[in-house]
């Protein structure tokens, strides 16, 4: 009886070390496309403060930011494809 609880007390403690990798992975994940979304929409405000400054260096500062913002969200995705 004792071997048995031993037993079924490995498997438990195996399946829930599994699901503590699994939500460390997908918890990355989602940090990755937030962290996409947050340069996506810091460099749409510079863009705006640009504009609206007549600055053209932060303007393009934006552009710039919030493409970066897209890639990541691009890699994210065929990322996510191939999980």
């Amino acid at each position: 009886m004792k071997n048995l609880l031993l037993g079924v007390s490995l498997a438990a403690n195996v399946a829930l070390a599994y699901l503590v990798v699994a939500d460390r992975d997908q918890l990355k994940a989602l940090q990755s496309r937030a962290d996409s979304a947050m340069d996506q929409v810091a460099g749409k405000a510079q863009q705006i403060k640009g504009t609206l400054t007549g600055d053209v260096s932060d303007k393009l500062k934006g552009n710039l930011r919030e493409g970066r913002g897209e890639v990541k969200s691009v890699i994210d995705d065929v990322k996510s494809e191939f999980n």
